[in-house]
């Protein structure tokens, strides 16, 4: 598995590359969300059962809230993407930039107010 381990730099420019091949009507609807990549959780999921293995995750409020009447002064939400849990799921370059895709994609649409019930059940591949 060695070969799917990269640098933090390149693991960014991989984030990055996914995040600008998303259609861009897609990407104009992200509102107020940071990109952040770990090693691995931390106390962003220290509420989460089995953290250990989470290869992303999303906090904050989805686009709805932040667009509503309330939302006053929101701070941005973040997608964590976990270098090392992902690098542990991928088997060769290929494979990480899939999981990266797969991975950042999937956090994206907690942002739209997708549940991961909702993501199993309408697109499988990515839940």
């Amino acid at each position: 598995m060695r070969e799917a381990r990269v640098s933090r730099e390149r693991f960014r420019s991989l984030a990055e590359a996914e995040l600008a091949a998303i259609p861009k009507p897609l990407r104009d609807l992200l509102v107020n969300v940071a990109i952040e990549v770990a090693d691995a959780p931390g106390e962003e999921a220290d509420d989460l059962e089995s953290a250990d293995d989470l290869m992303g995750l999303y906090t904050g409020p989805t686009r709805a809230e932040m667009l509503s009447a309330d939302a006053h002064g929101s701070l941005p939400a973040k997608v964590y993407l976990y270098q090392e849990n992902i690098e542990d799921s991928a088997r060769s370059r290929e494979e990480l930039r899939r999981e990266v895709r797969l991975t950042l994609r999937h956090e994206l649409a907690h942002h739209f107010g997708f549940d991961d019930e909702e993501l199993e059940r309408v697109w499988p591949e990515g839940a």
